[in-house]
């Protein structure tokens, strides 16, 4: 395992919708570790809706999977979403804070299982999630790095691991 640093994209790039800081139109959520668990929060704002006053569905379903997926950055490995499942149990009002975890229940060498949940403050549940993150392609490593040049450093011989 390597630095919780990279939890958060540091890089030049910066353009994930849920966590780039450089995408004006992003999120710009940021993670942390509690104990085995990654964290961030996420205040919808009305641009957010899908009713009035409630958070869009897919955007809840982009929060768990991008939390969900960052376990693998922790092994400095990059992974696509293979497989999302989420189960929506209440609607998310927007304005209040919600708390996004996710924990990963295995990290083996094709692939990554993960588990997420979003709740509100008072512990109530919004969504649950399954994820199934697959390693990129040798074709999508190809693309990603003539699209940006400087995600070359950040690849690993997985090969190799």
């Amino acid at each position: 395992m390597i630095h919780p640093e990279w939890l958060n994209d540091r890089s030049d790039y910066q353009q994930n919708f849920v966590h780039g800081l450089r995408n004006r139109f992003g999120l710009h959520l940021q993670f942390e570790l509690d104990a085995d668990r990654i964290v961030t929060t996420w205040t919808a704002l009305d641009r957010h809706a899908g009713f009035p006053g409630f958070a869009h569905g897919g955007l809840i379903a982009a929060v768990l999977d991008d939390t969900m997926g960052r376990f693998a950055a922790l092994h400095r490995r990059f992974l696509v979403t293979g497989r999302l499942e989420v189960r929506y149990r209440n609607a998310a009002p927007i304005g209040v804070p919600l708390r996004v975890e996710a924990w990963s229940n295995r990290l083996a060498r094709r692939a990554l299982h993960a588990e997420g949940r979003r709740s509100t403050p008072d512990g109530g549940v919004v969504a649950e999630a399954t994820g199934t993150y697959l390693p990129l392609t040798r074709e999508l490593e190809r693309q990603m790095v003539d699209a940006w040049p400087g995600f070359a450093e950040f690849l690993i011989d997985t090969e190799a691991s």
